[in-house]
């Protein structure tokens, strides 16, 4: 033991460092309170750096060398002193956590604290090395640099403070758990340091050792307190594991079944263990395209029970997102490594069809920025390979602009037997003229001349069929070909508009501007019969809004909201 042997000039001055620093006077306080806070705001903050500092500050780890020290030499006054700064320490920093708490209000967590709500073994393992170490460190004069390095590993007031924390937020089983974890260390370093003590020769008279027996009967408290939180963390290491496999076992069932649905991403994964109901619930957040189905759902679930062997309640919060690559390039498909973060080129020949299709029709589309593209999915349909493409946008798709998409799905993908079918939904452009139709816009044309002109020939269009009984002028839509003004006229009424009206009409103007013109019909047999005349649908839903205008910004809200969910 010639490796703890301490001489007497060094043991004076460790007795001595030991009984000052554990004086319950007014300077020790002072230190507990601004340790304390400044380990409460760094807790607050999740700030390592600060609870670090906190730790520097603290001098919670004197008394108990006072106590381990007293314990080893049967010396009575010490014992009561470094107690009393112990318990009233440890009082002044939970109570000091618990006001500032309350002062903050309603905080949130953060990972500091959470990470101190939950000890385990390996916290008991760390505060017996590090209390061996800063037992030896006083011992030997060389070690004593390293006291500061020790006071960082033991970490007395960090757990102080924050149970202090969790009983202002009303957690008290956290709170229970963060001061499980100074127990934990409080008795490793009065345990492990009382044995340095010992073996370096601190007892009752210097150079004469203690005999086992009175030694034992001193510290039969210690050890087992230190024994019975060891077994409870050893336990709560064991609870923990468990949890950390089903947590592995849930995210790779989740990963696996994510990774069959078109361009879906799992970003996070959150469980909870209720133990009442024994069952599990999972909450899963995933990027992807399309809201999940509840028939999705279920099927992951289910996979979910059989692997984890537990009932399991999931819930799926999907982000909508979509992968989309360059112009040239079909190689977008993605596939997550275990970890869920990075991507690489899927192995799946179908999700591969999916995101080559996918690309093919955003190119097509980019061209004219008149159609979107929202999806595409597989549809079971016997032996025939359906992709359908979920579309919309300001115009539809022909069936030659199909079967073109198609052809070049089946010679990007190599499979001929693939089918595209698109369902398409309209999307209007609505503006101060009306609406905006597709293929009927100015674009370039558009100089300062003609744009007044169209508003001329508008103004004139739309005086013409207000004088007509029959026939509704419903919108207007103008371009400029060939040297020509083209209009296309949306009218509304009991019957087909007259092509002989259509034909005069476009004469009168022509004449009028002096300018070519081609008037274009659209007609729409739109009739709707009242008490006084008929009116077009529009015109009737214009009318009766205006009329409920209170009543609407009361319902219509609720309306949509209701179709969001």
């Amino acid at each position: 033991m010639k490796l703890f042997e301490i001489s007497r000039e060094r043991f004076e001055v460790v007795h001595a460092d030991i009984t000052d620093g554990s004086e319950p006077a007014l300077r020790f306080y002072i230190l507990v309170a601004v340790s304390t806070l400044i380990a409460a705001f760094g807790l607050i903050l999740n700030s390592t750096a600060v609870v670090i500092g906190a730790m520097l500050v603290a001098p919670l780890m004197t008394p108990i060398f006072g106590i381990s020290l007293a314990l080893v030499r049967g010396e009575t006054n010490l014992f009561g002193r470094a107690i009393r700064a112990e318990i009233f320490g440890v009082i002044v920093a939970v109570a000091i956590c618990f006001f500032v708490g309350l002062l903050l209000g309603d905080f949130e967590p953060t990972n500091e604290m959470l990470s101190r709500t939950r000890p385990t073994l390996f916290d008991l393992l760390v505060a017996v090395l590090a209390g061996f170490a800063g037992a030896y460190a006083l011992v030997d004069e060389k070690l004593s640099p390293a006291l500061p390095g020790v006071a960082i590993a033991t970490a007395i007031v960090p757990p102080l403070a924050n149970a202090g924390l969790c009983l202002s937020l009303g957690e008290v089983a956290a709170a229970v758990g963060s001061f499980l974890l100074f127990l934990a260390n409080f008795f490793s370093i009065l345990v492990v340091s009382s044995i340095t003590f010992v073996l370096s020769g601190m007892a009752k008279s210097f150079g004469v050792r203690e005999k086992g027996i009175n030694l034992f009967r001193r510290f039969q408290l210690p050890i087992v307190a230190f024994l019975l939180i060891t077994v409870f963390l050893g336990h709560s290491l064991f609870k923990i594991a468990q949890e950390r496999q089903m947590a592995r076992g849930i995210e790779q069932v989740l990963i696996n079944e994510t990774s069959l649905i078109p361009s879906t991403v799992l970003d996070d994964v959150q469980f909870y263990l209720e133990e009442e109901e024994d069952r599990i619930h999972v909450v899963a957040h995933v990027s992807t395209p399309a809201i999940l189905t509840p028939t999705q759902v279920s099927k992951i679930e289910e996979r979910l029970n059989q692997e984890i062997g537990m009932p399991i309640e999931l819930i799926m919060h999907c982000k909508l997102s979509s992968n989309v690559s360059a112009l040239g390039s079909v190689k977008n498909t993605i596939e997550q490594h275990l970890d869920g973060t990075l991507a690489k080129s899927a192995g799946n020949d179908t999700l591969k069809d999916i995101a080559t299709t996918e690309q093919i029709i955003r190119e097509y589309f980019s061209s004219e920025n008149a159609l979107d593209l929202n999806r595409v999915e597989v549809l079971p349909y016997g032996e025939r390979r359906l992709l359908l493409a979920h579309v919309n946008g300001m115009r539809g798709l022909s069936p030659q602009e199909i079967n073109e998409l198609q052809n070049k799905t089946r010679e990007a993908t190599g499979d001929t037997s693939i089918e595209l079918v698109i369902s398409q939904i309209e999307k209007n452009i609505n503006t101060t003229e009306g609406t905006m139709r597709y293929g009927w816009l100015l674009g370039k044309q558009g100089t300062p001349e003609k744009l007044e002109m169209r508003s001329q020939i508008r103004t004139e269009l739309t005086a013409h069929f207000e004088g007509d009984n029959i026939y509704n002028l419903v919108n207007t839509s103008a371009t400029y070909l060939d040297d020509t003004f083209h209009f296309l006229l949306e009218i509304t009424g009991p019957e087909i508009y007259p092509r002989q009206k259509i034909e005069r009409l476009q004469n009168q103007l022509a004449q009028k501007f002096n300018f070519p013109i081609v008037l274009y019909g659209w007609s729409r047999i739109e009739v709707v019969h009242g008490p006084e005349e008929w009116r077009s649908i529009n015109e009737l839903n214009a009318h009766f809004s205006e009329r409920q205008k209170e009543n609407l910004l009361e319902v219509v809200p609720l309306i949509l909201e209701a179709t969001r969910r």
